[in-house]
């Protein structure tokens, strides 16, 4: 299952921030990238079976922190 995930997300790296790239998007390119990378991440670990601590008492704690 990894080896699928890091092809698929190659065909994506190749074809979609290429041609924001290509526009002259930097700015846009490097948030796409990010993101591509984040997902990525996650999909890599998902897909490996590795636990993944929720994000949800953490932002929990900051909205109380707020009000």
């Amino acid at each position: 299952m990894p080896i699928y995930i890091v092809l698929i997300y190659a065909v994506i790296v190749l074809f979609d921030p290429y041609g924001l790239l290509k526009q002259g998007n930097k700015r846009d390119f490097y948030v796409c990238s990010v993101l591509c990378l984040v997902s990525f991440s996650l999909a890599f670990a998902l897909s490996m079976h590795w636990e993944i601590p929720s994000p949800s008492p953490l932002i929990v704690h900051v909205v109380k922190m707020l009000f």
